[in-house]
């Protein structure tokens, strides 16, 4: 007999050779999340339950994502997260806040000066400190809504994806009379950073084609 083959039936008798297979079956398979964001701790939180090897990483010296309070200027700022859609059974997260002791308030356009939710709820100010006047902000308002319907004829017009960033040059190449100069340009690069905190993308990477797709609308 092959000396080969006995150690084989050996270790096939003594059980080993099955232990072996049993603790290679039994190693946790191991999983990488990239991105410490909520959607990646949530992620890795549950394949950690659910008993895999988990790796987070995540590129800031933090986690959390734009869940972020900022106290750069002596007073609590949030980066993000700070609001919730609808409180009470109608989004998930309210439990969960809840349970970690957090106090929640109650918002509306009629009592907040927290939430843009309409022209007439906050002031805008320049880098002067001046505030901008009011009929400046809702005329510019009005402008950049004309823009993005004309960003609309640019998705009918190309079959290819765009940034919406393109998307807008595009339009006021076209259309120099929606131009703005000044004051009123910086007002709408503030429009622009709004569309951008909403979407919580740079408008270069927004797409032309679904950005406006989803559940809800943008709002102005």
């Amino acid at each position: 007999m092959d000396p080969k083959d006995s150690i084989c039936n050996n270790n096939l008798i003594d059980g080993n050779f099955f232990s072996h297979i049993e603790r290679a079956q039994s190693s946790p398979p191991s999983v990488i999340v990239i991105g410490g964001g909520i959607s990646g701790v949530a992620a890795a939180r549950v394949l950690h339950n659910a008993s895999f090897k988990v790796l987070l990483l995540e590129s800031r010296d933090r986690l959390g994502g734009r869940i972020h309070t900022n106290y750069l200027f002596g007073c609590p700022v949030d980066m993000g997260a700070s609001w919730l859609h609808g409180v009470c059974n109608e989004n998930s997260m309210a439990p969960l806040i809840r349970s970690l002791g957090l106090t929640m308030y109650r918002t509306s356009g009629d009592n907040s000066i927290l939430y843009d939710h309409d022209l007439e709820s906050y002031a805008l100010f320049g880098k002067d400190g001046s505030q901008v006047p009011q009929q400046l902000v809702s005329e510019v308002g009005e402008t950049f809504k004309r823009i993005l319907k004309e960003t609309e004829k640019v998705r009918d017009e190309h079959p290819h994806d765009m940034s919406v960033r393109q998307a807008v040059s595009l339009v006021l190449d076209q259309h120099p009379d929606l131009r703005l100069e000044g004051l009123a340009d910086e007002v709408l690069q503030w429009y622009i950073c709004r569309m951008e905190a909403w979407f919580a993308a740079d408008v270069d990477t927004i797409s032309l084609k679904s950005w406006d797709q989803a559940s809800f609308n943008f709002k102005l």
